[in-house]
């Protein structure tokens, strides 16, 4: 059984990304249609369509569902280490909560931040 405010924890990531993807449609209009995908240091070697700020939503979304499958089914983790019966309530939840921060993390840093030159003008 996932504790309640694990499942509300987990539903960050997910109002960012519907607000991120709000956003990003909202402007979308005003987005060249050609945008830089890759560079560093304002210098840019690799174009590709706009269409293309949407490939980090979509695989936000694939590395949350693995996520959430993990935090659904602590049992099936292989632990390094030998987990006691008496702990074993307090380790499950422990790790879970460390995967809803590090979904959060993935979101902060796969959406706004990504493009934030692009979309952010």
């Amino acid at each position: 059984m996932i504790p309640k405010h694990i499942k509300l924890l987990f539903c960050i990531p997910f109002i960012i990304i519907i607000g991120y993807t709000a956003y990003l449609l909202t402007q979308y209009s005003s987005i060249p249609d050609i945008i830089p995908i890759h560079g560093y240091g304002g210098k840019n070697d690799g174009y590709g369509s706009k269409a293309f700020l949407f490939v980090p939503i979509a695989l936000n979304l694939a590395i949350l569902t693995f996520i959430w499958m993990t935090i659904k089914r602590p049992d099936k983790i292989k632990f390094t280490f030998e987990v006691k019966e008496e702990d074993q309530a307090k380790t499950y939840y422990q790790y879970q909560l460390v995967l809803i921060i590090l979904a959060i993390f993935v979101t902060l840093m796969m959406s706004p931040l990504s493009f934030s030159d692009v979309v952010f003008k």
